[in-house]
Formats: C-alpha cells, sequence, structure tokens
C-alpha cells in the first residue's frame, strides 16, 4: 500500500482558480505564488498542506522526521516532480506532498522521472515506474528504505538509493559528527527487531547474512 491513500480534492472555486491560472498565456511555475492572487493562493497552498500533513501522518515524504503542525517554513508543500521543469503537473494532487524545510531544499529542482524514449511526456505518470525515487503517492516507504537507529537510511531498492542521495538523507548525519555503521551493526539491530516480532524466517536469513558477511 502507498504511503498516500487519498489525494487532495479541490473545491470547485479552487479548481475554476488553478485553471484560470494555467490557461494564462503567461503560466509559468512562478505563479506558485502569483501576487495579483495570493490570498487564494495562500488558501489553496495551506489546503493543501492541511490534507496531506494528515495524510502522512505528520512526517516528511523523504526523511520520515516531523514536520510542524501549525508552521509552514517546516511543512513546505512539494511538488514531486519539480514546478520548475514540469509546470503543468504544478497542481496534479499526485504530484503533491508535504516535506520537511531541508528534504524540499535539498532536493529543489532535481528531475525525478524517468525520461521517455523519442517522445514527450503529455500527461502525469500513472505508476510508481515512471518515477526515480520514492513516490509517496505509488510507493511504500519502508518496501525501499530502512531507518537504522532513527537516523541512518539504507536502500533496499536504486529507487530508495536514488531517494537517499537526491536529499542527502545520510549526509546530514555526517555532518553532525556521526558515521556511518557498517552492515554488521545494521543487521544486528535487523536481527534484534526479527526477534522481538518473532519472525522464524527473517531471524534465519539474516543470520544467513551476517555468517556470509563475517566470512568474506
Amino acid at each position: 500500500m502507498a504511503d498516500i491513500e487519498k489525494q487532495v480534492v479541490f473545491s470547485k472555486e479552487q479548481k475554476i482558480l488553478i485553471e484560470e491560472i494555467v490557461k494564462d498565456d503567461d503560466f509559468s511555475h512562478t505563479d506558485w505564488y502569483k501576487e495579483e492572487k495570493k490570498k487564494s493562493l495562500q488558501e489553496l497552498r495551506s489546503h493543501i498542506r492541511k490534507h496531506y500533513r494528515t495524510e502522512q501522518r505528520r512526517k516528511c515524504t523523504y526523511c520520515k522526521r516531523e514536520v510542524s503542525v501549525q508552521s509552514a517554513s517546516n511543512c513546505q508543500v512539494e511538488h514531486i516532480a519539480p514546478k520548475e521543469k514540469y509546470k503543468d503537473y504544478m497542481f496534479h494532487p499526485k504530484n503533491l506532498c508535504v516535506s520537511c524545510a531541508d528534504c524540499n531544499a535539498i532536493k529543489w529542482c532535481h528531475d525525478t522521472i524517468k525520461p521517455l524514449k523519442n517522445s514527450e511526456r503529455k500527461r502525469y505518470p500513472s505508476s510508481s515506474g515512471a518515477f526515480l525515487l520514492v513516490h509517496p503517492h505509488f510507493d511504500n516507504y519502508a518496501d525501499h528504505i530502512d531507518i537504522f537507529n532513527d537516523r541512518w537510511y539504507i536502500d533496499k531498492t536504486e529507487k530508495g538509493h536514488f531517494t537517499i542521495g537526491l536529499c542527502k538523507l545520510n549526509q546530514r548525519s555526517v555532518d553532525f559528527g556521526y558515521y556511518e555503521p557498517d552492515e554488521i551493526m545494521v543487521l544486528a539491530e535487523e536481527l534484534r527487531d526479527a526477534k522481538a516480532k518473532g519472525s522464524s524466517k527473517l531471524i534465519d536469513l539474516i543470520k544467513e547474512r551476517m555468517l556470509k558477511l563475517l566470512d568474506e
């Protein structure tokens, strides 16, 4: 099951506002903060933020740390496919979520969609496979990334690896003087969790991986 189960729903008035902005001949990603519609857009962003803050259980979509409950500064509306590159997806419900200020700033306008061969993308992708990163509307975060000691991010898939690198999730711990655990430490933590859950198959699998590492 994907991390986000329900996408944001816009009211009739909000849909009219979005349509007016998108149909403008000078429409660009900067219209997200359009000055002449400042109040309406603030209300729209607040609506999006409130929905995804609740839907994501107050967790950043990338680092899974808590976002602010009231302040918008550390609960930012995130465009998964960056609006700087994909202005047509700027108001697409499945391109929206919330992230912490750090992840939002670090990810910035880096591309997250796999390029199509010999053609241009005409509509928002409808499946996980079109994205390079872990997409909260299509993916289960835990299928791609493990978090060790609430600090280290361990990739389980290519998507997980890309997301960790894109948002520099481990670099932040290194910057504060923490050192990345080796694989044995990670497996030891996984073994404790598996024992706590009473999962005999997982326990045997982890032990096998540990023995293999020790023999190398």
